[in-house]
């Protein structure tokens, strides 16, 4: 399906930025790559989505200005507001649903520490829920996978046929995703992929072959810097 069917279409974008770091060791979202912050790099390309027409972002609490700094100085035009995050995934999400406007018709929800998404991954998924009513970037999983045991050795080979690592964008019609995550208590689900499909939902996937990694360990700057510089990218 093509652009065009969906441009007619109100798309919003959630940034979750509201975790704490802690595997990271800390603050990630302002850590520069390639001269910009992680958080800059992640707006720049929903900005960039021409199918996008809102932002809001789901900041730590008390760092609510310095997200909106970031996005200022990345010239970013579209962020409607930036929220508070919860306790956990599913209360940051809501918290900026519940910015969006009532016109959005479908809202790609994404990690802000995810700054390689491009504007093409973000406008396929965004045209695979219109057609299908929601969609999920990710990729087949290609490495061999072992179950460990409780002291950490190999216990038996699980078989990564039919396995898929999620990814984000991913793209839901905004009132069903905000009825569902009123409704439905999953415990405290790392994705929303995993309430819809609780829920009975059935959620296609957008196989996603560019590098999208998320910032977990400080060493993902390193890379993530090498890519973005291999793009020729600025703004």
């Amino acid at each position: 399906m093509s652009s065009s069917s969906t441009k007619e279409l109100e798309c919003a974008a959630v940034i979750v930025g509201g975790g704490t770091g802690s595997r990271f060791g800390g603050d990630k979202l302002a850590v520069l790559i390639a001269g910009r912050p992680v958080l800059a790099w992640t707006l720049r390309a929903f900005e960039e989505t021409p199918l996008i027409r809102s932002i809001v972002v789901v900041a730590p609490a008390g760092r609510e200005e310095e997200f909106r700094a970031i996005a200022r100085e990345a010239g970013i035009s579209k962020l409607i507001c930036v929220v508070t995050g919860g306790s956990h995934r599913k209360e940051s999400v809501l918290n900026g649903l519940r910015a969006l406007p009532e016109s959005i018709a479908l809202v790609a929800i994404h990690d802000a520490a995810r700054p390689l998404v491009s504007t093409h991954l973000i406008t396929r998924c965004l045209e695979t829920a219109h057609a299908a009513g929601a969609s999920s970037a990710a990729v087949p999983v290609s490495d061999t996978l072992h179950l460990a045991d409780q002291e950490c050795c190999a216990a038996r080979t699980i078989d990564r046929s039919g396995l898929w690592a999620m990814q984000t964008p991913q793209v839901f019609r905004a009132s069903s995703l905000i009825k569902l995550l009123n409704e439905q208590s999953v415990g405290k689900p790392t994705d929303e992929v995993s309430v819809a499909l609780a829920a009975g939902w059935r959620i296609p996937f957008v196989e996603n072959r560019e590098p999208n990694i998320k910032i977990t360990w400080p060493s993902d700057l390193d890379v993530a810097e090498v890519l973005l510089r291999s793009r020729q990218t600025a703004f």
